[in-house]
């Protein structure tokens, strides 16, 4: 009787390996979420547009300029087409912090983290995307101001001089940039989980915290220079503008970002979904 139901049990009872879901198939699953959300595409495209509308109305408006302000008495430079990308970036930052808390308000966290129990491969995918859309936006709108200002500043009988290196430290630097403001928006969206409270901090955080040490002590314009806009920046602006340096600059911004998503990796780890 005994051997019996011992084979019966060998028979019902059978022993299942758990597939590990690779990094690729988790970036793949974050691509088809993405896709699937109207509210990304525009966030997205408004990113996109602003940029190149800005890289193009730049160049118009010191053709237009009103000579007579000495404001206005400056020569045509090349960062001025990427000189607001420090700020449009936000917009990204906002579209990373809906990538996950939506899914913790609508409850699918539970099933991407039942698909890939390591946890980590989520992030680091979720990273991977936006990160990687960030900086397509940033190049390609960036390389687009480049080939229009020339063009439109010629018709005002203005130029600018830019060497390779500059080109391509602004068409690379603008995609980079970005791709590191996602990253700390994904990684406090992580951190909070609530949607409203996530967008809400992180555009303090990027935006109002760094005016906040000028406001108590007299060192505060220097403390404020090595906050993530403020320092990133500096890889999209005339070189000199900092001793820091454009890609010193940019080390302070990814340092932040990778903190910020080295806590976020580390928190969602250790908590319930």
């Amino acid at each position: 009787m005994s051997t019996t139901t011992d084979t019966t049990r060998a028979r019902t009872v059978r022993q299942v390996r758990v597939r590990k879901v690779s990094l690729g198939g988790a970036v793949v699953s974050e691509w088809i979420k993405f896709r699937g959300l109207a509210s990304n595409h525009a966030l997205a495209g408004l990113t996109a547009l602003l940029l190149v509308a800005n890289g193009v109305a730049m160049p118009w408006a010191y053709v237009f300029r009103d000579r007579g302000s000495p404001q206005a008495d400056y020569d045509a430079y090349p960062e001025m087409i990427v000189d607001k990308t420090g700020y449009v970036g936000i917009i990204l930052a906002v579209l990373a912090v809906l990538m996950i808390t939506n899914e913790y308000r609508s409850g699918q966290i539970s099933t991407t983290l039942l698909s890939v129990p390591r946890r980590t491969p989520v992030l680091v995918a979720k990273g991977a995307i936006v990160a990687g859309i960030a900086f397509v936006i940033g190049a390609a709108s960036s390389a687009i101001g480049f080939a229009v200002a020339p063009t439109v500043l010629a018709g005002g009988g203005y130029s600018y001089v830019l060497d390779t290196p500059d080109l391509l430290r602004l068409v690379a630097g603008s995609g980079l940039y970005l791709a590191a403001i996602s990253i700390i928006g994904l990684a406090i969206g992580a951190i909070i989980r609530n949607v409203i409270a996530a967008v809400l901090a992180t555009i303090t955080f990027l935006l109002i915290v760094p005016v906040i040490p000028q406001m108590f002590t007299e060192f505060g314009t220097e403390i404020t220079r090595f906050f993530p806009i403020q320092a990133g920046s500096l890889l999209l602006a005339p070189v000199g503008t900092d001793p820091m340096g454009p890609w010193t600059g940019y080390v302070v911004l990814l340092t932040w970002a990778l903190a910020l998503f080295a806590v976020a990796t580390i928190l969602l780890k250790r908590r319930d979904a």
